[in-house]
């Protein structure tokens, strides 16, 4: 009897322990797939942008002055509805990542428009609702002559200032500037691509700065750089394909 009740239990604790090893094996499973499913959004919305965002050949003028031989048009990418829900995931993933918390993601208009408006979106599908906002370069005359559109002004947030493309870093130093000064707190700025022009050393010379692709990863992998542009970690030959890190 005794035995029998000891064989019992033994079977019970064996049974235990199979669940135990289980779960491990399942929570392993889902680390995996997670990381994954990161990678997928990210390569996928990489491709996309290759595809529809990536000029090359001819001379370019872009918003600094600066001439080019390529462009990156991220809007066709951003506003296509296949690029609106990688663009969401990507940046909700590199936040995740990177370990950012924020009350809020915003930047100036009309860059950051279709960027903050996919990741609010997108938040919301994951049930971790992250709000947007928007900022004009001047306050409305009209209305409640608001400068900053999505939340309200007059609490206290810690934001994501996001943008397109970073060059010399100009108009995200534009966007940072108005948030501060309506009392917002910048706890990180992201650009979907940074041109390793200077913009970004600027940057995260005073806050945490986050790039999704740099523009040579978008170039057909011809590895080209625009003449003048800073040399970074990644002239190493260290892989730039991998998630995304502090730049």
């Amino acid at each position: 009897m005794n035995t029998g009740l000891r064989a019992s239990k033994l079977k019970q604790g064996g049974i235990r322990r199979d669940n135990a090893s289980h779960e491990a094996s399942k929570c392993g499973i889902v680390g995996a797939f997670f990381r994954q499913t990161v990678m997928k959004h990210r390569e996928s919305l990489k491709e996309l942008l290759r595809r529809k965002s990536v000029f090359q050949g001819g001379e370019f003028t872009l918003s600094s002055g600066q001439k080019s031989n390529y462009y990156i048009d991220c809007k066709l990418t951003t506003l296509d509805p296949e690029g609106a829900v990688l663009t969401g995931y990507t940046i909700l993933e590199l936040l995740k990542d990177s370990g950012i918390r924020a009350d809020a993601i915003g930047g100036l208009t009309m860059g950051a428009d279709p960027i903050v408006t996919a990741v609010a979106a997108v938040s919301y599908l994951e049930r971790d609702p992250l709000p947007g906002f928007l900022i004009r370069k001047r306050r409305k005359e009209h209305g409640r002559e608001k400068q900053i559109e999505g939340i309200d002004e007059n609490k206290s947030w810690k934001v994501v200032i996001v943008d397109e493309v970073c060059t010399t870093g100009d108009s995200t130093f534009e966007a940072i500037e108005l948030a501060e000064q309506q009392g917002l707190q910048v706890v990180a700025v992201v650009s979907l691509v940074d041109r390793e022009e200077g913009g970004s050393k600027r940057l995260r010379g005073k806050y945490p700065y986050f790039r999704v692709f740099t523009a040579r990863e978008l170039l057909d992998g011809d590895q080209q750089r625009a003449p003048g542009s800073e040399k970074t970690a990644d002239d190493t030959g260290q892989s730039t394909t991998g998630n995304p890190r502090p730049a």
